[in-house]
């Protein structure tokens, strides 16, 4: 009964056993993997201390073995309400989450299935040669793009989601996807600033490109081969994927998955890609996706890479490094990958105002506790 209270609410115990809920996940107890229990309730304590965070769930799984699962009350995001903040719910197991940003990693391994499927011939195909009608021909570094670049947010092409607020509808090149009648035509009609592949830039106009992109290679929307190829075999089918307008389904952002479907999507890439004996994503794919392709500029010193859409992040315990593939979404969400661990972590939150707590939360509450 405590693990059943655990698994939907926030009342049980950090280390009680997570329900088993007929998932497909086994469970565990902390112990039985070799954690300790307290940096887990002391992990709990911080997020009840600091409420205005907006922590909506955490879990851990361990050696393939749901272990730590803990829920608190939030709010549902509202692009519309005040501070994002629209209907209160008190988060639990069955919930849907919307992910933001952590959308980018499901776009990146779903180009994976494609072109292992032969569906996308390389990741060195131009991406012209599915927009060549679409961009400036007038512009010869456009033929210089690839898939890869798109991958790794190295295309070159002119973006700006990151300097200026979402709620500047003016200025913000993610906003304006929402509102111009092409969403295509206006991200290829942004100005090559970089040479393709030599320089990094935050940008979901590359990423709806690869959603696009994945829709004229495969002859189905994104949303649509996600669910045959990738969520099916998962045993996923709560799924909610919205859209940039009527023909383009949001590849960047706002998929809603239930936060143990994520770690479903996340423990591939700690089993090379299978997922109860079949592969889901090609192993090659898992491996290049969660290696460094590019400097994050300015955070190079620090470990901080980007590879298929995810960020290679560098954290320190004890004076040693430990590495991470982490792939972050706005309010608060994050998976995180920690392969010489076998461990992976699910965070979901509804802090859309202040500067994200959920790094600092894995650095220095998450990582001590699974791995001292």
């Amino acid at each position: 009964l405590v693990a059943t209270v655990g698994a939907c609410g926030g009342a049980a115990e950090p280390f009680d056993r997570p329900a088993d809920l007929g998932d497909g996940w086994e469970t565990a107890t902390l112990e039985e993997v070799g954690l300790e229990a307290e940096p887990f309730r002391d992990l709990v304590e911080v997020v009840e201390d600091e409420p205005a965070r907006a922590v909506h769930g955490i879990l851990v799984v361990r050696d393939g073995r749901l272990v730590f699962e803990q829920y608190f009350a939030g709010y549902r995001f509202d692009y519309d309400a005040p501070g994002f903040r629209g209907e209160a719910v008190e988060y639990d197991a069955t919930n849907r989450h919307n992910l933001m940003s952590i959308t980018k990693a499901v776009t990146g391994a779903v180009v994976g299935i494609a072109v292992d499927d032969g569906d996308i011939d390389s990741v060195d195909a131009p991406v012209l040669t599915w927009f060549g009608d679409d961009a400036d021909a007038d512009d010869p570094h456009k033929d210089e793009i690839t898939v890869e670049h798109l991958l790794t947010m190295t295309s070159g092409l002119e973006w700006n989601e990151w300097d200026v607020p979402l709620t500047d509808t003016e200025r913000n090149d993610l906003i304006q996807l929402f509102l111009v009648d092409d969403p295509v035509e206006y991200i290829l009609a942004k100005p090559v600033t970089h040479d393709p592949g030599s320089y990094w830039y935050y940008s979901g106009g590359s990423v709806n490109l690869l959603g696009e992109l994945v829709e004229r290679a495969t002859g189905t929307t994104i949303d649509e081969f996600a669910r045959t190829e990738l969520f099916e075999p998962l045993g996923i089918t709560d799924v909610r994927w919205s859209e940039v307008n009527t023909d383009m389904v949001d590849a960047s952002g706002e998929l809603e998955l239930r936060p143990r479907d994520l770690a479903k999507f996340g423990q591939l890439y700690l089993d090379d890609g299978v997922w109860n004996g079949v592969e889901v994503i090609p192993d090659e794919w898992i491996d290049t996706s969660i290696a460094e392709h590019i400097a994050i500029p300015g955070r190079a010193a620090d470990g901080h890479g980007y590879g298929y859409q995810w960020f290679i992040q560098r954290f320190e315990h004890d004076g040693e490094h430990l590495d991470a593939a982490v792939r972050t979404g706005w309010g608060g969400q994050a998976l995180a990958v920690f392969p010489s661990l076998d461990t992976l972590v699910v965070v979901t939150g509804g802090d859309y105002v202040q500067q994200s707590f959920v790094s600092e939360l894995i650095g220095t509450h998450v990582v001590p506790a699974i791995a001292g």
